[in-house]
């Protein structure tokens, strides 16, 4: 089984990578999903990957995806190295890996305009539309 912090730990090994669509790798750049696969795999953790994906997508395959792959929790009951999915114009489309505690918490994600992945305050983002966790997690 894996530890909440190796999560976090692995996230936030990839800091100031540039973010690219659809990018897999430190030298080619990642997305948000990249960022969750690559650090699910780093860690022996089994989760498909899926390419083909819009930039802009309404939202429901990336739920199906996620419901069909982790444990889904209450959004108020995340813990560190979980996954939280966030909305824009209404629709689940980003997704970021949560540290620190409820209430102090932060989000890593390979943000678009900021064109890298960062490490920010939750915060500013407010309550995740949905959480869930890895399957090998303690």
């Amino acid at each position: 089984m894996t530890d909440r912090e190796e999560i976090v730990a692995a996230a936030r090994s990839w800091i100031g990578v540039r973010w690219q669509h659809q990018g897999r790798s430190r030298a080619g750049g990642i997305d948000c999903i990249g960022l969750l696969v690559v650090v699910a795999h780093s860690l022996g953790i089994a989760i498909t990957d899926s390419a083909g994906y819009r930039r802009r997508q309404d939202g429901r395959q990336l739920l199906f995806q996620l419901e069909c792959q982790l444990d889904k929790k209450f959004v108020t009951d995340w813990k560190e190295g979980d996954i939280a999915v966030f909305e824009e114009s209404a629709f689940p489309i980003h997704v970021g890996f949560l540290a620190g505690q409820v209430g102090a918490g932060t989000v890593i994600h390979a943000h678009a305009r900021r064109r890298q992945v960062i490490e920010e305050p939750l915060a500013q983002y407010g309550q995740p539309f949905a959480v869930f966790s890895l399957r090998e997690v303690k």
